[in-house]
């Protein structure tokens, strides 16, 4: 399914951004609304501009970070609007998120993210 491809190639590439082995932020924007909105596992509502900040600054801090993605599922596809699922597993801590995307035949597999909303969660996937 082509959201569940674009939210596991999306964090393939913030995996190796955040760990250096990416030098280029290249596309990654590109990947997003113009409008596109992420409320961070802390609550706060970011911006594009506010993710190209942090982007730009956390290049290589975090090295042989692996990012696991684990029961992603789409709950809703129609009408214009994909939204999807899965929980996002770093080596100390999870979150559960919710992403809404929208049809764009030009983007890597036919999806802009819209949205982005995070919740942390338990640590340990049982």
């Amino acid at each position: 399914m082509k959201a569940i491809d674009e939210v596991i190639e999306h964090h393939r590439f913030i995996e190796a951004w955040l760990s250096g082995r990416a030098t280029d932020l290249g596309g990654f924007f590109d990947m997003h609304t113009p409008d596109f909105t992420w409320y961070d596992p802390d609550g706060a509502m970011l911006t594009l501009a506010d993710l190209r900040d942090a982007m730009e600054k956390a290049h290589g801090t975090v090295p042989g970070l692996h990012i696991r993605i684990l029961e992603p599922r789409v709950l809703l596809d129609r009408d214009g609007l994909t939204v999807a699922t899965y929980e996002e597993h770093h080596p100390d801590s999870a979150r559960r998120a919710v992403a809404m995307m929208v049809p764009a035949p030009e983007a890597r597999n036919g999806l802009l993210w819209r949205s982005l909303h995070e919740t942390w969660t338990r640590t340990d996937p049982t």
